[in-house]
């Protein structure tokens, strides 16, 4: 008989729900990061059993790290930014402004929506931006309550152990007297 972590591999898959619905949420009340809701969508955690270990996965779209962790000035680009720059321009529907603040007629719609896409860009290369951190609040959050729930379930799962190699044992020698 091999040791059976079902307790403690509810105790992991709690802890990854957990996680993945803390971060939704952060993503979605933080002012930055949440657009689409495709980055929410994709957060998800696998839970990997091997025959000695027990693993936890998270896993989101390449751009959550950047949108978590936030981003350096870099000072120049390499023309990635810009075009994902232009459509995210494109889907706000940003417009342009006066001097007062107010919003201006457009004049010519794509020339002034590549206009604001390049100094967006041009602002994210000199400055950079701060990120959310969503990701690394969402697990320190959760792994605050991980330890005591992981004791608990990892015990359950040794005394469960325990219990049924006794019970081998003495159901063993009871029938090795008769």
């Amino acid at each position: 008989m091999k040791l059976e972590l079902e307790a403690t591999q509810k105790a992991l898959s709690k802890f990854g729900k957990d996680v993945i619905i803390k971060a939704a949420t952060y993503l979605q009340t933080r002012k930055r990061g949440y657009d689409t809701g495709r980055l929410m969508k994709s957060l998800d955690y696998d839970l990997g059993v091997a025959a000695n270990s027990i693993s936890l996965k998270i896993r989101m779209e390449d751009y959550g790290l950047a949108i978590n962790e936030g981003r350096g000035k870099s000072g120049g680009g390499s023309g990635v930014l810009y075009p994902k720059i232009l459509e995210w321009v494109k889907r706000k529907g940003l417009r342009p402004r006066n001097s007062k603040g107010q919003y201006e007629a457009w004049r010519n719609k794509a020339q002034q929506q590549r206009g604001i896409a390049y100094v967006v860009t041009r602002k994210i290369h000199r400055f950079g931006y701060k990120g959310t951190n969503f990701f690394d609040d969402a697990f320190a959050q959760s792994y605050k309550k991980l330890p005591k729930a992981l004791t608990k379930a990892f015990a359950l799962d040794l005394e469960n152990f325990l219990n049924f190699t006794i019970d081998e044992i003495n159901n063993g020698t009871n029938s090795n007297k008769t």
